[in-house]
């Protein structure tokens, strides 16, 4: 049976998670959730899936480069939800949720298990819950996101290792395996576990463990591995020199180190203070100070100082990347939340006292659920630099809600000039999945023939009355592209009214007949 402060210590943590879970529900709120070409891409893989029962192999390129392709793991993370719900992407997002949130658990166990104490697990865990940080990722559904719970369940594994459990190796390399296949970027860390063989001198595993390790490593990479022999080993090319590729990442050794720590810097700040972003290198530095004061005392025991060695290992890991190269795209360091919760776990549980931890802990979580509460229904702007309006779920929707009620229940049809142009698939699945779902039918489509999967809905014939000629008024589609569209409605019907969403124009027509369409 538990004690009784063991009881407290697991509702605690059952509070924490409740809490983090909650708080993760309030940030989607209104359909609060980026839905653009990765998010769309990687929903028709999954149909791929479970629909066309099409096994993939080859993930999709990244970057558009033939040559280098995400693995296939998240496909079938994501096989689940969208088997259990008929496609409902918000069931999808619930499922990363959970995961996203049961992050905290996970931090709990690696903290208690590092320092042998309670309190930086609860701390860790407490942080985790509301942190702005870790909340960005739970709506921003696409390969890269599984990384948030991976990453540290392979760092946790090492750990384990190392105080002699054998199934810490076996879960290090599920973890790496599964990780490199969310983001190729994460092969930065297999040289880690050199660094931290060398550094804390394991057990050499026995021949059998060996060989049992490697076999799982290889299942789990197994379909990268016939990526790279199917395509004569591009990636591989393509990652020796990947600092050449692509110009993002084209930087000189300094300004690839500028923009780390400028990243890093953010990282902490949007982990602990999200509203106070100016503190980011002040919390940095005293996290650290107090981190390595500890680590140099002579007091300290030696499982301790252990302990904070390997979370500096685990904070500091992403600095591999610089060798190689290295970008500032919002996801490139999500491995480092969970080290940065972990080490500030640590430094903030050293304070020993309640009068000093609860009130920072207080400031913290206040400080991040501002952050969501202030913000609510609206996208996190994490993804400026990559997204606008028109990536985002809420005003999509407004879209199809817009067309089906202007059609009051009659037979409609639509086109769309969309980003990447003469590509259907974000309102194909929006109208399947939604509109069917919402309203019962399905409009007919008016644009160029699209490819299996994306021909989700029928070509029209031509003979529905009323058209809605759908145009993104996103920046990154050229002017002339826009009024085409608009030229090309004007052809075949008369204007019965123009509508303007967040970022997108709606023309509903009146189709001349007889019909122009081509069939």
């Amino acid at each position: 049976m538990f004690s009784r402060r063991n009881l407290i210590i697991l509702s605690a943590l059952l509070l924490i998670f409740i809490f983090g879970f909650w708080l993760r529900l309030k940030n989607i709120a209104g359909y609060n959730l980026v839905f653009d070409y990765d998010q769309i891409e990687d929903q028709f893989y999954t149909y791929a899936l479970v629909v066309d029962r099409h096994l993939p192999i080859i993930g999709r390129a990244i970057y558009g480069d033939p040559r280098l392709h995400h693995g296939i793991f998240y496909y079938y993370y994501n096989s689940i939800p969208f088997l259990l719900s008929s496609g409902n992407f918000l069931i999808s997002v619930y499922w990363n949720i959970a995961f996203n949130a049961i992050v905290v658990i996970i931090l709990f166990i690696f903290a208690k298990m590092v320092f042998k104490r309670n309190a930086p697990g609860l701390v860790s865990a407490a942080i985790a819950a509301s942190s702005f940080e870790f909340i960005k990722f739970s709506n921003w559904l696409t390969i890269d996101t599984v990384a948030i719970f991976l990453v540290p369940l392979f760092f946790l594994g090492l750990w384990s290792y190392f105080q002699n459990k054998k199934w810490g190796l076996i879960l290090s390399f599920i973890s790496l395996g599964l990780a490199i296949q969310s983001d190729l970027s994460f092969l930065y860390l297999i040289p880690i576990i050199f660094i931290y063989w060398i550094i804390f001198k394991p057990k050499i595993p026995s021949i059998k463990l060996s060989l049992f390790v490697f076999s799982v490593f290889t299942a789990t990479t197994f379909t990268l591995i016939l990526t790279e022999i199917k395509l004569n080993f591009a990636g591989i090319k393509t990652l020796l020199n990947f600092s050449n590729f692509p110009e993002a990442v084209h930087l000189t050794y300094i300004e690839r180190l500028n923009l780390f720590l400028g990243d890093f810097f953010r990282n902490f700040t949007n982990n602990l203070l999200p509203q106070k972003p100016e503190f980011g290198i002040f919390l940095t530095g005293s996290i650290l100070l107090i981190s390595l004061y500890y680590l140099f005392s002579r007091r300290t025991v030696k499982q301790e100082r252990y302990g904070i060695y390997f979370l500096l290992l685990y904070l500091f890991a992403p600095v591999i990347t610089l060798l190689i190269g290295y970008h500032d795209k919002p996801w490139f360091l999500i491995g480092l939340p969970p080290a940065i919760t972990l080490i500030a776990g640590y430094a903030i549980s050293k304070l020993n006292k309640l009068y000093l931890i609860i009130p920072i802990i207080f400031l913290i979580i206040v400080n991040n659920t501002n952050v969501i509460l202030q913000r609510h229904n609206e996208a996190y702007k994490l993804f400026d630099n990559i997204y606008d309006s028109t990536s985002y779920l809420k005003y999509q929707l407004q879209v199809v809600d817009y067309t089906y009620k202007q059609s009051q229940g009659q037979p409609f049809a639509i086109n769309a000039v969309t980003y990447p142009l003469y590509y259907n698939g974000m309102w194909a699945y929006l109208y399947h999945w939604y509109g069917r779902q919402e309203y019962r039918y399905l409009p007919k489509w008016l644009g160029g023939d699209q490819l299996h999967p994306y021909d989700l809905l029928t070509k029209s014939q031509g003979d529905e009355k009323i058209f809605y000629m759908i145009i993104s008024e996103t920046p990154r589609i050229p002017d002339t592209y826009k009024n085409q569209g608009k030229l090309w409605a004007a052809e075949y019907g008369r204007l019965i009214e123009e509508k303007k969403f967040n970022g997108f124009t709606v023309l509903k027509m009146n189709k001349f007949f007889p019909s122009k369409i081509e069939k």
